[in-house]
Formats: structure tokens, C-alpha cells, sequence
């Protein structure tokens, strides 16, 4: 993959360094107060966002701030979503409130297609009915990034509801939620099931507890078991998923 929406990423990051009084000077974006660049690492498959602090004397050493999986599956309009999440995390480092340009009333909770296909849309909204908390988070998400960009979204919100419901392992919850993620596997189209198996495995990355748990929830289901434990060191070991899953 190449650069080819860098641009678009500086592009949705312009009026923020315009506002702010960010001038670029070989690929640096710096005010009086801090020193900004944005690249591409083909290795990680990553958009990179690194600062620093401008010294007295103008000298400056930058660091990752944040970082944003992006692979040749992802198009401009995702690049626009990295500029704003970048965006947000330069406010947060400079102080600035950030103000939503819409409202999350404008924002559609997910719903379950007429033709009973189970796909990420259809198994959100499980999700969503399961933690109706995490309704308006999914309401936020979309209005910041224009889009549902679920991997980051389950990675941020769903994994730590499910390590919740884990560790606490109360056999009610505990029972809602499998019945939910054990359909979805039997049901799912490829896309979901991998996501479910993800973000399952996420939740037992570094915790015997919580992994524990998982295998006596799935009882018998020797496959959903299978797929999961062998899939908890491939998200620990790729950066890529770890970045999107684990935070």
C-alpha cells in the first residue's frame, strides 16, 4: 500500500493547524508550543501520529501519540476517519474541548436486515440490545468518524464489556451473552464470525480468568472453543489487531 491518502488524512487535519497556528516545514506541522507529523508505516500497516513538546531553544523530539490500522481493505473515506481521530487526540494533548459538529440524534441504531442475513449489522445490534449502554456510544462513534468502523469500535467498547461480564461470570449475563455470540457463529457470514472470534479472543488475551470462563461458557462447543484459544496469541503477537482490539 502507498501513501495515496495521506492527503486526505492532513486534508480533514487542515483546519485544526490552520486554526491553531500549525505551519508545515518538511513534512512537520509546528505552532509555538508543539511539533506535529503524520506518516504512513508500511510495516505496521498503521497511520502514525507523532508530537512533541517545542523546547526553548526550538529543538523538539517526537514520539507516537497515536496510531490507526490501515490496510489496502480501506479507502478515503477511512483516511478522513484517522484525520479526525487524530484531530481529537491533538486537542486532548493541547487542552482544546472538542464540540460534535452534528448530534448523535441524526444517527440510526443498527437494525436486523428483512432477508435474516447475519452480518456486522445484525450482529451490532445483538450487541447493542445485550449493553444498551454502549447505544449511545455507538451513536458517538458514528457521528465523530461518519461511518462504523467496527473493528475499533468493538476493540474499544464491546472487549471490556465482555472481560465485565466474565470476570464477574454471573451465569444470567453469562447466558445472554453466548446465546447471542454462539448464533452469530452458527449463523454468521465469514466477516462476523472472524469479528466474533476477535473480539472474544481479545477479551482473554492476558487473563486465565476471563479465558477460563470463556471455554466453560461455550460447553461443549468444541469448534467456537477451538477457534478461539487458537486465535488468542494471533491477536497478542499482531500489531495490527492488538492496535484495533486491545486498548
Amino acid at each position: 500500500m502507498d501513501n495515496r491518502y495521506l492527503e486526505n488524512v492532513i486534508a480533514e487535519m487542515q483546519s485544526f493547524f490552520d486554526e491553531n497556528g500549525f505551519k508545515e516545514v518538511d513534512g512537520v506541522y509546528k505552532n509555538e508550543k508543539k511539533a506535529v507529523k503524520v506518516e504512513y508505516s508500511e510495516e505496521r500497516q498503521m497511520y502514525v501520529l507523532k508530537t512533541a513538546d517545542i523546547e526553548e531553544d526550538g529543538s523538539f523530539n517526537l514520539g507516537e501519540a497515536s496510531a490507526w490500522l490501515f490496510d489496502d481493505s480501506q479507502n478515503a473515506k477511512d483516511a478522513e476517519a484517522v484525520g479526525i481521530d487524530f484531530t481529537s487526540t491533538l486537542k486532548s494533548e493541547l487542552g482544546i474541548k472538542t464540540k460534535r459538529a452534528t448530534t448523535t440524534s441524526a444517527v440510526d441504531l443498527p437494525t436486523v436486515s428483512k432477508d435474516g442475513t447475519y452480518n456486522i449489522t445484525a450482529f451490532t445490534k445483538k450487541m447493542l440490545d445485550v449493553f444498551p449502554a454502549l447505544k449511545d456510544e455507538y451513536k458517538a462513534h458514528v457521528t465523530v468518524y461518519g461511518n462504523f468502523l467496527y473493528l475499533n469500535f468493538f476493540g474499544e467498547k464491546l472487549v471490556p464489556q465482555i472481560k465485565d461480564v466474565m470476570n464477574e461470570n454471573n451465569k444470567k449475563s453469562v447466558k445472554k451473552l453466548f446465546d447471542v455470540f454462539e448464533t452469530a457463529y452458527l449463523h454468521g457470514d465469514r466477516d462476523t464470525v472472524n469479528t466474533i472470534v476477535a473480539v472474544v479472543a481479545a477479551a482473554c488475551v492476558n487473563d486465565d480468568v476471563v479465558k477460563a470462563n470463556v471455554v466453560a461458557a461455550l460447553g461443549e462447543n468444541k469448534h467456537f472453543i477451538d477457534s478461539v484459544t487458537q486465535f488468542i496469541p494471533v491477536v497478542s503477537s499482531n500489531k495490527k489487531l492488538s492496535a484495533a482490539l486491545i486498548k
